[in-house]
């Protein structure tokens, strides 16, 4: 599916970009963590903290360094197999400046941290979560090119369900392990998306521009 013609694509990022807006502005009063402390009790009894190594796992695929071992082995898969050097460039773009967005905003918010992720996290603010939302990144830009590479549709879906479902156990194991609030997951989902449809409509124009390009000269030089 081409984003950029999606009608259903823009309602969505018109949709999230608006909630996007309304959580900056209601993140930090009493009503929304209120509503943060009764959300994140209801998924403490869903996923109980006694399966906390794989909550720890899941979480570790969207810190720094699983983030970035699966970043350079997509980077590889994508000069190696696909020579596709305006992906890579797209990737890297996506997920780097969407990381340094997400510290941007989270400066610009300054929501604190819960109190039980004192001990365990670093000095930086809460909302958006960065695992959310950068973990969003990677694993949908990854699953979008995967994709042209699988021909069924059911192929496609399984893909996409399985893409998902990582990105759901991500940000659900940051409320487990008490690192973030409900909402600041909620905040990074919508901020990822908005800012991988960028990406990915930038990486189909420049892909298509590309193969155009390259096919002409193809042509000429036959």
């Amino acid at each position: 599916m081409d984003i950029r013609k999606s009608k259903m694509a823009w309602v969505l990022i018109i949709v999230s970009f608006l909630l996007f807006i309304l959580l900056i502005l209601a993140v930090n009063g009493q009503a929304i963590l209120a509503f943060d402390t009764e959300l994140a009790h209801f998924i403490h009894t869903l996923f109980p903290a006694s399966f906390l190594l794989f909550w720890e796992g899941m979480s570790s695929i969207a810190d720094k360094i699983g983030i970035g071992i699966i970043a350079f082995l997509f980077i590889l898969f994508l000069w190696w197999k696909k020579k596709d050097f305006v992906g890579i460039t797209a990737f890297v773009f996506c997920v780097g400046l969407g990381n340094e967005l997400n510290k941007w905003v989270k400066d610009l918010v300054a929501r604190p941290r819960p109190i039980a992720a004192a001990a365990l996290e670093t000095d930086s603010y809460s909302f958006p979560s960065g695992h959310a939302m950068v973990g969003l990144l990677l694993y949908l830009f990854i699953a979008h090119i995967l994709a042209k590479e699988i021909k069924g549709n059911a192929g496609k879906l399984i893909l996409a369900a399985i893409a998902f479902m990582v990105i759901l156990l991500i940000g659900i194991s940051r409320i487990v392990l008490e690192a973030h609030y409900p909402t600041d997951v909620i905040g990074g989902y919508l901020l990822g998306g908005i800012w991988l449809f960028v990406w990915v409509g930038l990486y189909e124009t420049f892909y298509d521009r590309f193969h155009k390009q390259k096919g002409a000269g193809t042509k000429l030089s036959s």
